[in-house]
């Protein structure tokens, strides 16, 4: 068996390897770490300029036609349609299981707080790595930039031709080594499980079992009636989709990074009869603007937080917590760390709970995989949405492409 070609076999064979690694050798696992931070900064610093080569290509092209505004426009309500659905569904999950109910929110605080003292600095053999800077950038910034380039690029005739050819040959290579990058995936996911079984142990997630269930549960509810319901509208069967971008998903999954799903996800969409156009300035959009798994974490967690700390929460409170969570959420880049990132930013702004109760899910943050695969899976059938409601989207293909074994 060639395991190169096997990649769902090849991460989860070295996932196993990092979580005996982890369970036997704690203070060597944990020296693992640069493995999974070195991949995602190499990934992010991969994702910007191609990001911005896509954002170019798809607005030039939109503009000839003078669809941009109409695609941009339908995809921003839908984001927003989404965003609201999201948020609510992770509310309603909260109010319905009580996951924070019972919980002795003081005590488990200074005991979460203790267990993400400071930690000494990573040493090791792979030291070395984390000389690669990690690389912050609002995705926001990169739309408002693109996004008229590409408008002027397309109406310069001549000129904006060859500018754009450049472009072109720019996204290929970039494409070319994200794809090379790829092929890192199982040791980035070593990495990454040695160090989380090695930092907190097996035994870490026992008391926090309840809230895992709930937003595990909560995403796959989401996913199957909300996104669903958007799949059927573009008439997409919703589990053969799924199926179609698996290896994605096993990405997104193990290295605990929607950013790697991005490149593929762009070519598996145009194959299936998405048009480049629209997936290329559809789908940068929607890793800063559609983050349905982010929104229900927020939301659940906000409410967990409430619940552990006993405080009660009005209609009215639910409301204004669903409106400063639809802002704080807007742009989180798709690494492990910025959901949680997102939550303190949101919890600082509510005031409805100390921000030193945040620390309670940092030891489980690592497993809250639903988030971004609810992520990635909606920004798929968010380019799907928009290719059907401009009438663009070759059902033929899709319907070939997904039926086929």
């Amino acid at each position: 068996m060639r395991f190169y070609r096997r990649p769902f076999l090849l991460l989860a064979l070295t996932v196993c390897a990092g979580l005996a690694f982890g369970l036997i050798a704690p203070a060597a696992a944990v020296q693992m770490k640069p493995l999974s931070d070195a991949f995602v900064r190499l990934l992010a610093w991969l994702m910007n300029p191609l990001v911005v080569c896509m954002l170019l290509s798809g607005a030039a092209s939109m503009s000839r036609g003078h669809k941009l505004s109409r695609v941009a426009v339908g995809a921003l309500l839908y984001f927003l349609l989404m965003s609201v659905l999201s948020l609510a569904a992770g509310l309603l999950a909260g109010v319905l299981m009580q996951p924070g109910a019972g919980f002795d929110a003081a005590q488990a605080t200074e005991a979460a707080l203790g267990a993400v003292a400071p930690v000494q600095p990573v040493q090791g053999p792979f030291a070395f790595l984390l000389a690669v800077p990690a690389l912050h950038v609002n995705n926001l910034w990169l739309l408002l930039a693109a996004v008229p380039v590409g408008l002027l690029l397309g109406r310069v005739g001549e000129r904006g031709d060859r500018a754009l050819g450049w472009v072109e040959r720019a996204r290929g290579m970039l494409f070319f080594a994200v794809g090379a990058l790829l092929r890192l995936a199982p040791v980035a996911a070593f990495g990454a499980m040695s160090y989380t079984v090695g930092r907190y142990g097996s035994m870490a997630l026992l008391p926090l079992l309840k809230f895992i269930v709930a937003i595990n549960a909560s995403s796959v509810l989401f996913v199957l009636l909300v996104l669903g319901a958007a799949a059927r509208f573009a008439g997409m069967p919703l589990l053969r989709f799924i199926r179609y971008i698996r290896t994605e998903l096993y990405l997104v999954f193990f290295t605990s990074s929607s950013l790697a799903a991005l490149a593929p996800m762009s070519e598996k969409l145009e194959r299936m009869g998405c048009p480049r156009p629209v997936s290329s300035v559809v789908l940068p959009f929607s890793y800063s603007l559609n983050l349905a798994g982010t929104n229900l974490y927020i939301a659940l967690a906000l409410l967990f937080l409430a619940q552990a700390a006993h405080v009660q929460l009005g209609w009215q409170e639910l409301a204004a917590l669903l409106g400063v969570a639809l802002l704080t959420s807007k742009g989180a880049v798709g690494i492990a760390g910025s959901g949680i990132t997102t939550l303190a930013a949101t919890v600082a702004v509510l005031q409805i709970v100390p921000v030193d109760m945040v620390a309670l899910l940092l030891g489980i943050d690592r497993t809250m995989k639903c988030r971004a695969l609810t992520n990635v899976i909606g920004h798929g059938v968010a380019c799907v949405v928009s290719a059907a409601r401009e009438g663009s989207l070759d059902n033929d293909a899709m319907q070939a492409v997904l039926r086929a074994p």
